[in-house]
């Protein structure tokens, strides 16, 4: 099975630094490099996870230069602190809803809205027969 990449812009968004923090990180040995050069350069699991467990640690207080001191295994035991999501509950009859993420990418809220829409009129019709 293929590991998951992510490029740099895919980790961005994932955990909130920026291109030039990671990069930043990458030069002080807080993470390793990228697989691939330049353009081409990808990340993995391991990336996100350590990018995770530096923003704990920056969370709690200990600084960048503290945690470069850090063990490796001591920073493996530090849990990132979970995301926070914001879900929209649409609902679509009695009992059923469909859940969508608030940020929910524009071009995919049509094709929400056609499911909302489906969803409804096959349940419709079950009020009708009762």
């Amino acid at each position: 099975m293929e590991q998951p990449s992510y490029t740099i812009d895919d980790l961005c968004k994932l955990t909130g630094y920026s291109r030039r923090t990671i990069r930043y990180y990458v030069s002080e040995g807080l993470l390793e490099p990228p697989a691939g050069r330049g353009r081409g350069g990808f990340y993995y699991d391991s990336h996100l996870k350590r990018l995770l467990q530096i923003r704990a640690l920056k969370d709690r207080g200990v600084r960048i230069s503290e945690i470069q001191k850090i063990e490796p295994e001591v920073q493996a035991s530090v849990e990132p602190a979970p995301t926070r999501e914001t879900w929209l509950r649409l609902p679509i009859c009695s009992g059923i809803e469909l859940h969508v993420r608030e940020d929910l990418e524009a071009g995919k809220r049509k094709a929400v809205e056609a499911l909302l829409r489906i969803g409804k009129s096959l349940f419709e019709g079950e009020r009708e027969k009762k």
